[in-house]
Formats: C-alpha cells, structure tokens, sequence
C-alpha cells in the first residue's frame, strides 16, 4: 500500500527531529570484500576466530531448512537487508546468508548495515523517501509507528502459506508490539524476559540464603540493605539498578504492585498515584538513606562499569540475554531467579526486536523466503542466539553458548507462564516520554527534589507528549 502525502510528511518531519538528535549520516554499502570493524569478511567463505567457517558448515549441513509454499523465484532476484549489528554477528550473518544463497540460487542478497543509534532516523528518512530495504531490523518501540504510517507488509499471508512455521513455538504474548488490527506486521529475532541475578560469592560470604522464586519484593530490599558493604571502589551494592523511567519501568518494578507510569493506552501519566508513587519512594530510600543501590556520582566512580558485572553488587534486574556474557565470565559464581512477587502478583516483560517487510518490496516472495530460515529454529541455532524467540531453540543454543541449562529452563518456564509485553510502552511517544522523564528522576536521584515533586512535574511534562501516540 502506497503511503498518502500526510504519511510521508509525518515520517520526513520525525526522520529530521531524529536527526537534530545525533548523527544522521547514512552509511554507504560497502562492496565486497565487506570489512567488519577490523576484520574484512570474505563472502565466499566468510570466517572469524568466534566463528570458523568449517564449523559453520558443519552446524549448517547438520540442521534441517524449513519450507515454504511460496515459490523461489524463477530468475535472479536481489533482496536488500537493513541489519544493525556488531561486528561478530555480521561475520555470522554472512555465514547464513552464504549457505542460504546456496539454498536459494536465485536469491541473491545486498546487505546493508547502521549502528543502532542512527537505525531508526536513517530508514525513516529513506521511507519517507518510498524507498526502504525489503528486510529491515525493528526494535520493539519503532513498530507501531511504522504500521500507522503504511510503511511496513503484514506477514499473516505468508505465514499461511507456511504450514512448518510454528507459531506456537513463539510466545503470543510478546508480539503485541508488532500487531494493529488483527494482523502481523513483525516476527521477533530475539524474545526475553527479566530476571533476578545474584552473586553467589557475595551470597556465600555473608551466610545467606541466594535468592529463589519464593522471594518477595519486601525480602529484596531487606537483603539488599543487608549485602551493602564498604565505600569508595571497594564499595559492594545490595541492588543494581534501581527502577527509572523506561519503557518497562511498569511491568518491572510497578505492576506487581499495582501501579503504572502510563496507563494501558499511554494516553495517561499514572506514576503520580499512590501504587506507582509508594514503589518510586521506596527505591529512592534505599537510595538516599540506605545507600544500597549506587548513586549516579558513583556509577561515574566505577566509570560506568557495571557493578554487578564487576562483581560489586550482589543483586542485579535485568534481561536473559546477559547470561551469555556473565557465563564467559570468571571472577564470581552467578545464579537467576524470577523476579520477586508484589501484592499483585509477579510480571516481567517479553522484550525483543524483529524484522519486519517493507511494503514497497518489489520482492516479497523472496524476502519471505529469507525470513522463514532466518527466524526458524534452524536459523536461531545456526546463528546460536542468546535469547532466541523460539522456544525450541534455547536448549541447544545454552549449551552452544555455555549457559547452564537450568538457566534455559527457567526462562522458558517464564515466558510460558507470565511474561508479556504488558505495560511496555510501545507507541510513537514512548522515547520522548522517556526523554522527558528522566532528567526529572535524575534530580530526585541527587536529592534536590522530593519525589513527590519529581512525579508531579513529570505528569505535568509528559502529559503533552502523548498526544504523539494517537494514531488514526
């Protein structure tokens, strides 16, 4: 469908603000050989130190391709990818995109490559243009604008034409952020929930208990107040980090309480009322008075190395996919756990991004081709995600990895029973509400404003913004 001019004005005028944001500087694609930070990339036989090619081979011919009722083409076609990744997963990307080609003969594949922090003004600016790569990379919060505006293809036709899919492999209730009106626009790359990680060796060091899925929030500010020790460098945290306006803030930190920072149709502020109000006076005690969570003048100390990473917090909030970097490293022993239940219970969100399909492809049989292998099991092994959406995937994947199993099994367990994209903001506004909020927050955080006054001045300045998420 072709976009109105109203359309393509809305995205050239968003693509600009982007711009006055930061570097809007597209970057041009590179001819083959492709060079990949310090590494130049082969693409007849694509390899790396973190990725051999005789073991990509190997993994390839071992894994079984799915199908799809959707024909090859018949003669040469290109498709064009838009990818943002670092350069270790582009080394793996042309390993697939290798071993696909020869699949697919008549499939060939132009890829295309930006940071992350220029992605979204880069091809918005291109939309604007009517001309976009036929597979794009989507983060989660960009989606629901891209539909509005008719940039994006529903996939729902291909995916009937795909008996071996398996939608069910995927967790329903994390694809809220790429559906509008009954259909599909976005399949994930990569799905997690949020956990509670702890350090066994501080845990052991101070005789306690690690943490298990009995906790409640009351027991984790009781423990991290506990665990806190020492000052300066040498300083050990309770908790790390502590909640602050983010697209998840609610789901995390206020849901299980029964509070929200917006409301379900982010048409309204809600962090002003007594739920969410308590749970951010809460953390801001365990701040100022405690001092169990670090501060910002201390995270400039550590110089913004991560405190639980560091091995200076003994407890840490985040999502499944740092199990990979914290099972490579060596310097303490490490565990997970759901996140603690509130008096409403226990949620987390199911956060990932996607690719999604242009609506101006010229080639949309053969993007979905890609897509199908690229998002199927095979393809999540092959390229062995951390945090794969597929749920099937992430034993073998934890094993590749070197993630323990039971770690794998909790996270399955999660996203098979509770986790969403409940509460996670999603529309147009959500990084300008963000934007807007916290440097708010920050001033609590310093103790130059009470929290009431912050969360009053946040309704009063986010309000307006949300004007931004209505969508016709």
């Amino acid at each position: 469908m072709e976009m109105n001019r109203r359309q393509m004005l809305a995205l050239a005028v968003a693509a600009a603000a982007l711009s006055a944001c930061g570097d809007s500087r597209q970057q041009k694609q590179a001819a083959a050989p492709v060079k990949s930070g310090a590494q130049v990339i082969d693409p007849n036989r694509p390899s790396s130190d973190d990725w051999p090619f005789e073991e990509a081979e190997q993994l390839n011919n071992s894994l079984t391709w799915p199908k799809t009722n959707v024909p090859d083409p018949a003669s040469k076609v290109v498709i064009t990818l838009g990818f943002t990744t670092d350069a270790v997963t582009e080394v793996r990307n042309a390993q697939f995109d290798f071993f696909f080609k020869k699949r697919h003969p008549n499939i060939e594949i132009k890829r295309e490559s930006a940071p992350f922090d220029q992605f979204l003004t880069k091809y918005m600016a291109q939309a604007a243009g009517g001309s976009l790569p036929d597979v794009l990379y989507n983060h989660y919060s960009w989606t629901q604008n891209l539909i509005a505006n008719k940039v994006l293809h529903p996939l729902d036709e291909f995916i009937a034409k795909t008996p071996e899919f398996d939608m069910d492999d995927i967790p329903q209730r994390g694809l809220g952020y790429f559906q509008r009106d009954g259909a599909l626009y976005g399949l994930p790359t990569d799905m997690a929930p949020k956990l509670l990680f702890y350090n066994k060796d501080l845990f052991d060091k101070a005789g306690l208990d690690y943490p298990d899925e009995s906790w409640t929030w009351d027991k984790l500010f009781e423990t991290a107040k506990k665990m806190t020790s020492g000052s300066g460098v040498e300083k050990i945290y309770g908790v790390s980090p502590m909640p602050k306006p983010a697209p998840d803030l609610s789901s995390v930190f206020l849901m299980p309480f029964g509070g929200r920072f917006l409301d379900v149709a982010e048409s309204k502020v809600m962090i002003a009322e007594p739920n969410a109000r308590d749970v951010m006076a809460r953390w801001l005690d365990l701040l100022l008075k405690d001092k169990a969570t670090p501060s910002l003048a201390e995270l400039q100390l550590l110089e913004k190395v991560d405190p639980f990473k560091s091995g200076h917090a003994a407890l840490f909030i985040n999502g499944a996919w740092v199990m990979l970097e914290l099972s490579k490293q060596k310097a303490f022993k490490w565990g997970s756990t759901q996140l603690p239940k509130g008096p409403e219970g226990r949620t987390s969100p199911a956060v990932g991004s996607a690719l999604v399909m242009a609506a101006s492809s010229q080639n949309k049989d053969a993007a979905w081709i890609y897509m199908n292998e690229f998002l199927s099991a095979s393809g999540y092994k092959f390229r062995r995600i951390a945090a794969p959406a597929r749920q099937s995937a992430w034993e073998d994947n934890a094993k590749a990895l070197g993630i323990p199993v039971e770690e794998a099994d909790l996270v399955k367990k999660i996203m098979a029973e509770y986790a969403s994209d409940d509460g996670v903001l999603r529309l147009p506004a959500n990084k300008k509400v963000v934007d807007t909020a916290l440097p708010i927050w920050e001033r609590a955080q310093l103790g130059k404003i009470s929290v009431d006054d912050a969360l009053k001045e946040m309704v009063d300045k986010v309000t307006p913004v949300l004007s931004e998420n209505k969508i016709a």
